[in-house]
């Protein structure tokens, strides 16, 4: 995945009771989620990384294989923070999900539409179930705004690429 994401970028935060299923999101859970899209930083990482692999070959085989065997993701966002100068909303509300750690739950991903445009059944999502690990402060040159980093732990469920149902 890119580094720089474009304007047309999602992300939602779903507390873990808040998917039945995470093969399939629904309109209504994407709609009560936290969209924490305006509060994040560009540069954030959410995404499949590759495969662990066995490399077992059985006697018939001529060459060497790879088998895939767990699949494996990472993320790891960092956020605006609201200061005396930068008061905003969504920086204090993705600070007061993740500023305690050890929040669990959904990173829900959509690309393609802006973060102000509602979640359709006509929508392409991908899910990740992680633990926020501990905040990091992130301290900016003179003037630049203050920010913290959250790095999210993989807790074995990921659903890419999957449709949001009505």
């Amino acid at each position: 995945m890119p580094k720089m994401m474009s304007p047309n970028s999602t992300v939602w935060w779903v507390p873990l009771a808040g998917l039945a299923d995470p093969t399939k999101p629904k309109v209504a859970e994407l709609v009560a989620a936290k969209n924490i899209s305006a509060a994040i930083v560009t540069g954030f990482t959410i995404s499949a990384t590759d495969s662990d692999t066995d490399d077992s070959k059985t006697i018939v085989d001529e060459g060497n294989v790879q088998s895939p065997t767990f699949d494996n993701y990472e993320g790891n966002v960092s956020f605006f923070r609201s200061d005396l100068v930068n008061v905003t909303a969504a920086f204090d509300e993705a600070f007061a999900l993740f500023k305690v750690p050890r929040q669990e739950g959904y990173l829900v991903t959509r690309y393609g539409k802006k973060a102000t445009v509602a979640p359709t059944a006509t929508d392409q999502v991908s899910v990740f179930r992680f633990i926020s690990d501990s905040p990091q402060d992130v301290e900016g040159d003179g003037g630049a705004p203050i920010q913290f980093t959250v790095p999210f732990l993989p807790q074995g469920v990921m659903a890419l690429n999957v449709p949001v149902v009505a």
